[in-house]
């Protein structure tokens, strides 16, 4: 069996990969729409190929990062010889795209979505392979636009460029000291606490946003209460994190906050807004529900450590 990336011409092929043409046709449009804003690279789409293509593989990452981090896609024969197929597809694919052993891969499984029929199937070669379950969440959708959103009266909210990155960063570290966000909880256990804080603030930078979208909150004794940051990203605007102090949680200023980012968003063109919720963050999910965000899908995020294969290898 022969694993390798694919070429460019070999785009309409590689989406074909269902016996419904309009899922091909969406897939395919999907593909050439992340090649040509850098999401996805031809160099990161890897076929299994035996007397054909027998499995697919797509990695995605924020453009400006250089390197995946979320296995995209994936598709093998799962009433035959899939656990041999994935398996083989995941390691050698991983293996030449040269990340390092403090890299981690990301799979995220929506729920429902047509990309990802075999559900117990996936599951069972994920965790087959060594991935495990990061977190599950609710995603949310907002397309509420006829309904006038009215900013804050209790709220002064300051922008990144206003308060400067050490401030945001800062403030990132107080609202995640007590989160109930599982992906933040494991980074912030493998990282620790101002290093995660660090780390999410440099990567949210990779998506699109305006440093006035990405906004601190203060009482009006200028006390800080928390932050919100909208920004979009290949699905098109989203919030991105939002988080409210420990000792100002109680009190609804969460409702402010998704209120500001919800505006902001819409005050610059969007009819639709999306993000996710723990679904260990109750309050979380309860302030979504009350801003008019409906759930369209659930998520759950199992996640790899690359030096896990390092360690096979070397072992070998």
């Amino acid at each position: 069996m022969d694993i390798r990336p694919i070429s460019r011409e070999e785009l309409e092929a590689f989406a074909n990969f269902s016996e419904q043409a309009d899922l091909n046709e969406h897939f395919l449009n999907y593909l050439r729409d992340m090649w040509d804003e850098g999401y996805v690279r031809p160099e990161w789409c890897f076929v299994a190929e035996e007397a054909g293509f027998v499995g697919r593989i797509v990695y995605w990452s924020l453009p400006s990062l250089g390197k995946p981090f979320i296995c995209d896609f994936l598709e093998l024969p799962w009433n035959a010889n899939y656990l041999e197929v994935g398996t083989q597809l995941l390691q050698q694919s991983l293996t030449q795209l040269h990340l390092h052993d403090n890299d981690s891969m990301e799979y995220q499984l929506d729920i429902p979505s047509p990309y990802s029929t075999y559900l117990e199937k996936r599951i069972d070669l994920l965790e087959n392979f060594g991935f495990s379950l990061k977190r599950e969440t609710i995603r949310f959708e907002w397309k509420d636009t006829q309904t006038q959103i009215t900013p804050s009266n209790r709220l002064t909210f300051r922008s990144l460029n206003e308060v400067g990155e050490d401030a945001f960063i800062y403030a990132m570290m107080q609202v995640s000291s007590q989160t109930r966000d599982r992906s933040i909880l494991h980074e912030q256990a493998r990282l620790g606490l101002e290093e995660e804080a660090v780390q999410r603030f440099h990567t949210s930078k990779a998506f699109k946003y305006k440093p006035m979208w990405w906004q601190l909150a203060y009482t009006e004794d200028g006390t800080l209460v928390g932050l919100i940051m909208p920004a979009e990203n290949d699905g098109g605007p989203i919030i991105a994190f939002i988080g409210v102090v420990p000792e100002h949680r109680g009190q609804g200023y969460v409702n402010d906050l998704l209120q500001q980012g919800t505006l902001t968003l819409k005050s610059n063109g969007a009819v639709r807004i999306r993000s996710d919720a723990d679904v260990n963050n109750a309050a979380m999910v309860r302030a979504f529900q009350r801003a008019g965000y409906r759930q369209f899908v659930s998520r759950r995020e199992y996640c790899y450590s690359i030096n896990k294969s390092a360690k096979v290898q070397k072992k070998e």
